[in-house]
């Protein structure tokens, strides 16, 4: 298994980003749409990106591997309204050109595999802190950020359909056009 050192060049930009980034809108964003009084917003992440990350908080290289690999964004959510909105990430869905449905995988999934690989408690609490929640409410102006991977990639371009609550009832709000992230030829995890 061959890694190069640009992840590590990776993280410290990713890093750098984070610290630098005072709200959701600081950040440049691929994908955005706006609904009502709800933005969603979308980035592809790398499995370089994500296996350099991890490792610095604490996993293992191998233990991080089938979540660096799989289909992973990081995601904003903001409430613009004026009422609070309600969120359940399993309630989320990507659609595949060819049309097969493909859920997200939830955080408490991938934490039970890193509880099996014996990753230790605090690298499993920094994944935890770094994920897009499984439950939001978001009161008037409340925003979050966090990465999510889909249970099984989907080729191609794909719709990601989010179904939220808000005082007038339930809604989705679809981000067209996402693809998984891709790392750069020559300098990505050796497969």
């Amino acid at each position: 298994m061959l890694i190069s050192l640009r992840p590590f060049a990776v993280f410290a930009a990713f890093a750098m980003q984070a610290v630098v980034c005072h709200a959701v809108e600081d950040i440049e964003w691929r994908h955005s749409v706006a609904q009502g009084g709800v933005t969603l917003t979308a980035n592809p992440l790398t499995a370089e990106q994500r296996t350099a990350f991890y490792i610095a908080r604490g996993f293992s290289e191998s233990a991080i591997r089938p979540y660096a690999l799989a289909c992973g964004f990081s995601f904003g959510m903001r409430n613009t309204g004026a009422h609070p909105v309600r969120t359940t990430l399993a309630a989320w869905h990507a659609v595949g050109s060819d049309g097969r449905r493909v859920r997200l995988r939830l955080p408490a999934a991938w934490d039970t595999e890193w509880a099996l690989a014996t990753v230790s408690e605090p690298a499993r609490i920094a994944f935890r802190w770094a994920q897009f929640q499984a439950e939001n409410t978001f009161e008037a102006g409340d925003w979050i950020m966090g990465m999510a991977t889909l249970e099984s990639p989907l080729p191609g371009s794909f719709r990601l359909i989010a179904r939220y609550h808000d005082e007038k009832g339930d809604h989705e709000i679809v981000l067209d056009k996402l693809a998984c992230g891709r790392d750069p030829v020559g300098n990505s995890v050796d497969h």
